[in-house]
């Protein structure tokens, strides 16, 4: 069995947040070179309407790069397959194991669209999330984040054993 790569739980919320927030820089740039020339007949209201709404804008970049800090301490891989697949998957091999495992549907987080959280097991003595991670339709995997004391050799073989 290959050794696998586990990331820091957070990378992947840092560069959707560095994209998010540099997707809207250059937009605000493109605005402010074409649109707020010194011939422009806009309204000094209507200016700084479109430069507040750049700044909440912004907000969700910061936001996520915020959810990136606080699971900084998790580890995490990034998976091709659906998520509920992979949450019935692991619940099962949790319970052929004999580890007592609770599951945990992750409602009401905010997520400004970018992730669909699947679900969470709750173990004794730690925890895995799944979610869903979307930008458009560019970009799909299912991240599956260990946290605290997750048993290593049953996730190791779980993903090995992947499609």
């Amino acid at each position: 069995m290959s050794k696998i790569e586990y990331n820091s739980e957070s990378r992947e919320w840092y560069i959707a947040s560095a994209l998010i927030l540099a997707i809207i820089t250059i937009c605000y740039l493109v605005i402010m070179r074409y649109v707020f020339t010194s011939e422009s007949e806009l309204s000094p209201e209507l200016t700084s309407a479109i430069k507040f709404s750049f700044f909440i804008l912004s907000l969700s970049g910061v936001f996520v790069g915020v959810q990136g800090y606080k699971f900084r301490d998790g580890k995490g891989i990034l998976i091709r397959k659906d998520g509920e697949e992979i949450l019935f998957d692991l619940e099962k091999l949790f319970l052929e194991s004999d580890l007592p495992v609770k599951e945990t549907f992750c409602l009401g987080t905010g997520s400004l669209g970018l992730w669909r959280p699947v679900g969470r097991l709750s173990l004794k003595e730690g925890e895995v999330e799944i979610k869903e991670i979307w930008f458009y339709m560019y970009y799909y995997r299912t991240q599956i984040a260990l946290r605290d004391k997750v048993p290593q050799k049953l996730i190791d073989e779980f993903i090995s054993n992947l499609d």
